[in-house]
């Protein structure tokens, strides 16, 4: 059944007569109390029941009901608008707190409803209808499988509904806080359990590249050990590079290539960190084995730096 199809009935209860009207649920908040009621009189309860039952056979979408109390059903009382301010949920206490003392009424006893009136002075127009009327047609619509959309009263244009919306809004504005709080709470857990698996994938691979450099460290080591004792001008320069190397290289920087020329060396490499690259340039430069040194290309590679550099040495 599709909603711009469901019906309500539209009835106003006056002393002794019922004023109904069906109209889609669509259109209940435009139509007129005024235009086309039908009357039926009533005495009790079996009299209303019987109206019940008629319209559900009638109107065989019929879905919910809407009600008018007259004015002989409710009370009316303005009073002063509190000095301090309040919220809403904190001026629905504070009106339930004073209808004792305003209607000479139990709260509990009674449905209430209130609208803020604007003028040189703030007040708040009250209104309440008796419980056991009121939990009567709740009942009624439980009965018959039909929603109880609303309990109005009209005073002066200004219209009252009876039925305890504002908790209900309330309720829902909490719901809605609680679940964008977990939504919140959980996109930050996602987010937290993320940043940990990628430092732990990145302490990982670091662990990987240190091991990786230190045994070339010891490879490096042991080829300086097996080099002869007379070794050539060149293999001299290659031994001091070498062990130039082992003594200046950070532990966050590994080669990859080692080669030399007639004092020409080209090493390349992968670093962690952009100014340990320059900083080990630097040193270089400052080394009396080193007459120049120039670093030809810096470019990312993954999760590191791959860099050139070309050395010149000292004869």
């Amino acid at each position: 059944m599709m909603v711009f199809n469901k019906k309500c009935a539209v009835i106003t209860i006056e002393p002794e007569i019922l004023r109904y009207q069906v109209v889609t649920v669509k259109a209940l908040n435009g139509h007129s109390n005024n235009e086309n009621l039908a009357d039926i009189p009533y005495q009790n309860s079996t009299d209303i029941e019987q109206l019940i039952q008629i319209l559900k056979k009638q109107q065989p979408k019929l879905t919910a009901i809407a009600l008018n109390l007259s004015q002989s059903y409710v009370q009316f009382q303005k009073t002063a608008y509190p000095e301090v301010k309040l919220n809403s949920a904190e001026l629905t206490l504070y009106i339930k707190a004073i209808i004792n003392k305003l209607f000479q009424l139990p709260a509990n006893n009674m449905f209430f409803d209130f609208v803020s009136l604007a003028g040189p002075q703030k007040t708040i127009m009250i209104a309440i209808c008796d419980s056991d009327a009121a939990n009567y047609w709740i009942d009624l619509s439980k009965k018959h499988g039909l929603t109880l959309l609303s309990i109005n009263s009209k005073l002066e244009n200004i219209r009252f509904n009876f039925l305890p919306w504002r908790q209900q809004k309330a309720r829902q504005h909490q719901f809605q806080l609680l679940l964008f709080m977990v939504s919140f709470i959980g996109l930050l857990s996602c987010f937290f359990f993320y940043l940990l698996l990628d430092g732990q994938t990145t302490f990982t691979q670091y662990s990987k590249q240190l091991s990786t450099q230190q045994v070339l460290e010891q490879q490096l080591s042991a080829q300086l050990a097996s080099f002869i004792p007379s070794p050539s001008p060149s293999q001299k320069q290659i031994q001091q590079s070498l062990q130039m190397f082992a003594e200046m290289l950070p532990e966050t920087i590994w080669l990859r290539l080692y080669e030399y020329e007639a004092q020409h060396i080209k090493i390349i490499g992968q670093s962690i960190n952009y100014v340990d690259i320059i900083n080990f340039n630097q040193q270089l430069l400052f080394s009396h084995e080193v007459n120049s040194s120039l670093v030809k290309n810096i470019e990312n590679s993954g999760d590191s730096l791959l860099f050139q550099l070309d050395i010149e040495l000292n004869e």
